[in-house]
């Protein structure tokens, strides 16, 4: 496996930054923050989505010990989940502030043809033979990723509130295993 890629990791940490910039951010006091949701939706549309950044965003959640990862792709209007992907990397950090998840949002535009790139993550095969179809289906879907492997894939709209994918976040991948 490679290394981070530097840029990418701008990109993967651009949303903690930005959380962790917000007005009023006291990691003491959690429950009185208020979170710039827009500011960080509005950063979603600056993730670069070439063949080749796809590729380094994926590899850059593959070295991550832990991550999700949020798959948009421009033919579906996946644009309405960004909000809830937002809430839940907040949520989750709010929760678990000195947890090491990383969250990835990969733009798979340019790659919607065959997803190259996410059909080469370990583990990724395995679970298309599992569900019988493909993992992509436009509905704004996660990935949670740990040690290089895809635990699971499932459309975001599955889950109605941030609160139920840091509980099942929780449950997929225990912040117990040592992080």
């Amino acid at each position: 496996m490679t290394r981070a890629d530097p840029l990418m990791n701008r990109y993967a940490l651009l949303f903690a930054a930005a959380v962790l910039s917000l007005p009023g951010c006291d990691s003491q006091v959690s429950n009185r923050l208020e979170w710039d949701f827009d500011g960080i939706v509005h950063g979603f549309a600056s993730v670069p989505n070439s063949e080749v950044d796809v590729r380094r965003l994926v590899d850059n959640a593959l070295v991550s010990r832990r991550s999700v990862m949020f798959i948009d792709v421009d033919w579906a209007i996946t644009e309405i989940y960004h909000r809830r992907y937002a809430e839940f990397l907040v949520a989750y950090h709010t929760q678990h502030p000195n947890d090491s998840l990383m969250f990835h949002f990969v733009d798979c535009s340019s790659v919607s043809q065959d997803y190259g790139p996410l059909r080469e993550i370990p583990g990724w095969q395995q679970l298309m033979v599992d569900a019988g179809t493909a993992m992509i289906h436009g509905n704004g879907e996660i990935a949670w990723i740990e040690n290089g492997r895809v635990l699971h894939v499932q459309s975001i709209r599955a889950f109605n509130t941030a609160s139920e994918l840091v509980e099942f976040t929780e449950t997929l991948m225990p912040t117990s295993r040592g992080h």
